[in-house]
């Protein structure tokens, strides 16, 4: 007896199913667009920029510092030794960086952006060819010291261009900007925050275009202007520690592929029961 015919329980993934249609109700409601937030307990949620109102995403534990997202859906993290997974469900290897210390990772083409701190290097991994494809060791502003860390990669599909996130202490937050096939990070701006003893853990553009930010401590959303740094409040969560944030890269209706995804697994299960009847 396994534990979907068990009395008294439902099985992981009915339970994530029914928890992605009730969130389709909600979202249905809300403009803003959804993110998947890593969390440095390793857990991964769904949550709601505008509102913080989150539900759990996968059960699996993955630590990690980065978060992508592609257009079908599918999350990938980068570990410890730079090695790239699929954590849309249970880890799947996806292939090396053979770097290390990977600040985060974003969706682009048919492959991912990311940046090394141990290296000071953005790459591109292609996931055609399973391997890094591009790399640039980067000359970051003078103005930063030596213990400075970037923490967050978007790319803006409409320039090409490479936004980093960088913190260099405690609420001291920068916003850098490296235009397509140049290899220096320029300066945009400060990125204020009023989440106390904490930093600015990710970026990512939305859909429509749109930089948002993540704090790392209480979870704070914020909008980011790419020209000037400045960052307007959306929301502020619970004590989270989130290290990763990944926005849809494309319009995607968020009701739609939630109650979407739910059906399938229900679907799924619907027909194990009747093949075992």
């Amino acid at each position: 007896m396994d534990a979907l015919s068990t009395p008294g329980r439902i099985h992981p993934a009915l339970r994530a199913a029914l928890a992605a249609l009730a969130w389709a109700a909600v979202s249905s409601l809300q403009a803003a667009p959804l993110g998947w937030v890593l969390n440095t307990n390793q857990t991964l949620d769904l949550v709601n920029v505008a509102t913080n109102a989150d539900a759990p995403f996968n059960t699996t534990p993955f630590p990690s510092d980065s978060l992508a997202v592609s257009p079908a859906g599918t999350l990938y993290a980068a570990d410890g030794f730079g090695n790239l997974w699929n954590v849309t469900g249970p880890p799947i290897p996806v292939g090396p960086t053979l770097r290390t210390q990977i600040a985060d990772l974003d969706w682009a083409a048919n492959g991912l952006w990311g940046y090394s701190n141990a290296s000071q290097e953005l790459f591109y991994f292609d996931l055609g060819s399973s391997s890094v494809t591009y790399t640039a060791t980067l000359a970051l502003p003078g103005s930063l010291s030596a213990a400075a860390i970037v923490s967050g990669v978007a790319h803006d599909a409409g320039s090409g261009d490479i936004y980093l996130s960088a913190w260099d202490g405690l609420n001291n937050d920068v916003l850098l900007r490296v235009a397509a096939s140049t290899t220096t990070a320029l300066l945009v701006g400060s990125m204020a925050h009023g989440d106390g003893f904490s930093y600015i853990a990710d970026i990512d553009f939305d859909a429509a275009g749109t930089l948002h930010a993540v704090t790392w401590f209480h979870r704070w959303f914020y909008t980011v202007s790419p020209t000037t740094a400045t960052t307007t409040f959306l929301s502020s969560g619970p004590h989270r520690d989130s290290t990763a944030l990944a926005l849809q890269p494309v319009p995607v209706p968020p009701a739609a592929w939630l109650f979407g995804g739910g059906l399938a697994v229900l679907g799924a299960f619907a027909r194990r029961v009747r093949l075992r009847a």
